[in-house]
């Protein structure tokens, strides 16, 4: 298999495709996912990078990052909450709407893949991950203002649950961090 010669970013794109799915296993059975179990996990992280075309070094260096933003996730008070059993939850939730401008012949189909949502204590919660690691400096405030930038996208998977009838909260779960941060 040819060895990728692609940038930093790509691999990070890779990581965060990989975190996404491992919280969509931890979501959906919580009971088997700790942070005490991922070490065990780790090469198995490391292979599914390199089926990307990661060489080795890059496969190992970004499976041991998939574990540390992971582990994170799960030792957090916030990453256990929002990956919790709830009422009608779902992760990497896709759902399907016709476009603006009708339902005729023409019509275009969207889809749009929600990380997480599900309902407690009567409210909607519409949740984008981020793998990113903003450093240190990243406290509450900084985090709060860099979740604002997506509150676009997060209004949008709002659109596909206002016929629910529900409250809505929107947010942004930063992985790497264990904080999630909600959009007021």
């Amino acid at each position: 298999m040819a060895v990728r010669e692609d940038t930093v970013d790509a691999l990070a794109a890779d990581i965060g495709s990989l975190v996404h799915a491992l919280l969509e296993m931890a979501a959906g059975e919580p009971d088997d996912w700790s942070p005490a179990a991922i070490p065990a996990r780790e090469p198995g992280f490391a292979r599914w990078l390199a089926g990307r075309g990661w060489g080795a070094a890059d496969a190992n260096a970004g499976a041991q990052k998939a574990a540390r933003i992971l582990s994170t996730t799960l030792a957090s008070a916030d990453g256990q909450w929002v990956l919790r059993s709830r009422e009608d939850a779902g992760a990497e939730l896709a759902i399907a709407r016709v476009a603006e401008g009708g339902a005729g012949a023409g019509a275009t189909v969207e889809t749009r893949v929600v990380d997480r949502s599900f309902v407690d204590d009567g409210v909607r919660w519409i949740i984008d991950y981020k793998t990113a690691d903003l450093g240190p400096e990243a406290d509450a405030a900084h985090l709060a203002a860099h979740a604002e930038r997506y509150r676009s996208q997060l209004e949008t998977y709002a659109a596909l649950f206002a016929g629910e009838g529900r409250p809505l909260r929107l947010a942004v779960f930063f992985a790497a961090h264990g904080v999630l941060s909600a959009l007021e």
